[in-house]
């Protein structure tokens, strides 16, 4: 049986040891992103809802889709996928990639290679399709976050690995697992290039600090003005001068000299004095709250929503319920975008599912008057006969997808399928 572990590897050509995450029909896939497919893709008019619209759905394979994006030179600022978790089950996504004779059909080994097998080359593509200051995120479960985060280190390269985000996708866990009750999921994400300029502030967002004064311009808080862990600097070890007349020197720590240093020049203080506050025997710098906050790696609580929460955002907007199982809460999606892309980002997730990115990105924008635009690739996997959404008409998940877009509030779109 192959290995899939990222470790020290050597094959049995030529005895050359390696580092990296392997698996059999690895180098199939990889080609897979440059081998040609057809990709042909025509208006469907009597779906569509706007003919200046610049938002689209398109339900075929996103593995032409994206070759197709990608040779039209087309970028995306935000990329959003929640690909089908691999559960040892069959799944649509079957790019014949041929295994090893030695796999045993069903094995943990099988599930995995097919799995990654598909994702590769998607997610090659995916780096094609990214504007240089964009991000990706991926959702994931526990069964391939660490193959998915080995595989996107290759293809993103792990300079520009950005988070691995938590998310509580449940308000309370079952009590099904043999060991601990799994209540998260996991978002990585991944940069275009590692000078990136980072994550917007997280308006929602708050910190720790407790800003206790105030003035005209503001709560504040209080920031020492000296720094032991800046490294020790002559030039900004000097006298401050104090209304009171006194003077005031870095605090070294006790038995110890040039260690500490002011964190501002002679120059910045003299300019910007009517900021400092001596209390005391110290000097303070005010900090002022600032709207939002930094993003954080744990996405819990009622503004991120649970599985439930995406499960009646999707019934809510359509109107009928246990149309599709486990779609991400919008408020999630809101704020992934939000965080990684401007007013005006173009937005793609190619495994669409019921569309919770396409509602996600116009409530985002009637929120703020963004201009952002969505682009969904949905596969037209046929329903399940026993399924509600079968009896509710839909024969495939693109047919979920683009009904429920049709429902949100001031969305427009075109629907392109394969000719």
């Amino acid at each position: 049986m192959a290995s899939t572990n990222p470790a020290r590897l050597s094959t049995p050509e030529t005895g050359m040891e390696f580092f990296g995450l392997v698996w059999p029909g690895k180098e199939a896939a990889r080609a897979a992103a440059s081998t040609p497919l057809p990709r042909h893709f025509t208006r469907d008019s009597a779906l569509s809802t706007a003919v200046g619209a610049d938002n689209a759905i398109i339900a075929a394979d996103n593995l032409p889709v994206l070759q197709e994006l990608a040779s039209r030179g087309e970028l995306f600022d935000v990329i959003y996928i929640d690909p089908p978790y691999n559960t040892g089950k069959d799944f649509v996504y079957r790019d014949n990639y041929r295994l090893r004779r030695q796999m045993r059909s069903g094995s943990y080994a099988e599930w995995h290679s097919q799995w990654l097998s598909m994702m590769l080359p998607r997610l090659i593509l995916a780096r094609q399709v990214l504007s240089t200051n964009g991000f990706i995120f991926v959702s994931i479960g526990e069964d391939e976050v660490a193959n998915t985060r080995k595989v996107l280190d290759e293809v993103f390269g792990e300079e520009c690995f950005a988070g691995q985000l938590i998310w509580k996708k449940a308000g309370t866990g079952k009590n099904d697992s043999k060991y601990a009750v799994v209540e998260h999921e996991y978002i990585l994400c991944y940069a275009r290039t590692p000078n990136n300029p980072g994550f917007n502030v997280d308006l929602q967002g708050h910190t720790s600090t407790k800003y206790n004064h105030e003035d005209d311009k503001g709560k504040y808080s209080l920031v020492r003005l000296d720094s032991k862990t800046l490294g020790y600097l002559p030039s900004l070890d000097f006298p401050i001068s104090g209304p009171d007349g006194k003077e005031y020197w870095p605090h070294q720590p006790a038995g110890k000299e040039k260690v500490a240093r002011w964190r501002w020049g002679r120059d910045k203080v003299e300019q910007r004095f009517d900021e400092l506050v001596f209390r005391r025997g110290f000097v303070y710098t005010k900090n002022y709250q600032k709207v939002g906050a930094r993003p954080r790696s744990i996405l819990d609580g009622e503004r991120f929503g649970v599985t439930r929460t995406g499960r009646r955002d999707a019934e809510d907007i359509m109107g009928l319920e246990g149309v599709f199982e486990f779609p991400k809460p919008v408020r999630l999606i809101k704020h992934l975008i939000s965080i990684a892309g401007g007013k005006d980002a173009r937005v793609l997730d190619f495994f669409a599912g019921s569309g919770t990115t396409a509602q996600a990105v116009v409530e985002l924008n009637n929120d703020d008057g963004g201009t952002r635009s969505f682009h969904l690739v949905q596969i037209p996997e046929p329903t399940s006969p026993r399924s509600a959404a079968h009896r509710a008409g839909f024969s495939t998940v693109a047919d979920i997808c683009i009904e429920r877009v049709r429902k949100v509030p001031g969305a427009s779109f075109h629907v392109y399928r394969p000719d």
